[in-house]
């Protein structure tokens, strides 16, 4: 599978990947997570509460409809209002638990042979980027990818929007003006979200399933 992808998307000059359920595992992450948030509810006074509040964010955010701008606060005002928490402490829990505290899992679970064909790619003189509907920094970093990689996500001022929404495919590739849009392919896990702004960007997408690469 691995060899077939790296033929594949060799033939593009700029290479945009997914980072969640793409660049790592999701479903082992996920399970890990789920352990260490399990015993945080178990253990700690405020860990029922925590729990809730990061489910209800997580639905919320999934649910978001992304023709429309995105507004993390106004998630952060829904969540704490349905619980009786403050909004700041909704986003402290948010990013204690979504954005700092898995990042040693995140680690363990990367894609390693996918994370070589970003080097094997790059030695190429291709053009990498990354491209998520959450931030990536930390998580690129966990996984080992170069500092200079460029990456953008859904929350950044001139994006606010998310997949299937292009705006965010389209942002990418003005900073690459000489680029023709067919040597342009975007690399994801979900055929809903990652496929479908690809086709609404109007370039090609592969979609990983682990055993299989559905064009």
């Amino acid at each position: 599978m691995y060899e077939e992808l790296y033929k594949r998307l060799s033939d593009h000059d700029l290479i945009i990947f997914d980072m969640d359920g793409t660049l790592y595992f999701q479903t082992g992450m996920r399970i890990r997570m789920a352990l260490r948030l399990i015993r945080h509810a178990l253990t700690t006074k405020r860990g029922i509460r925590d729990l809730k509040a990061i489910l209800e964010y997580r639905k919320l955010r999934e649910q978001w409809d992304s023709l429309e701008k995105m507004d993390d606060n106004e998630l952060y005002d829904k969540v704490g209002e349905k619980y009786d928490i403050h909004p700041e402490e909704v986003a402290m829990v948010v990013n204690e638990w979504m954005f700092d505290n898995p990042m040693d899992v995140v680690r363990e679970c990367r894609d390693r042979k996918l994370v070589d064909i970003i080097d094997r790619l790059r030695g190429q003189g291709k053009k990498i980027c990354i491209y998520s509907d959450y931030p990536t920094e930390d998580k690129a970093y966990a996984i080992g990818l170069e500092a200079d990689i460029r990456q953008y996500y859904c929350g950044q001022e001139e994006i606010k929007t998310m997949k299937p929404n292009p705006s965010g495919l389209f942002r990418i590739m003005s900073d690459y003006p000489e680029i023709p849009k067919e040597k342009v392919i975007l690399v994801g896990d979900r055929a809903d979200r990652d496929k479908q702004a690809a086709d609404n960007a109007g370039i090609h997408s592969i979609i990983l399933k682990r055993f299989k690469i559905l064009r």
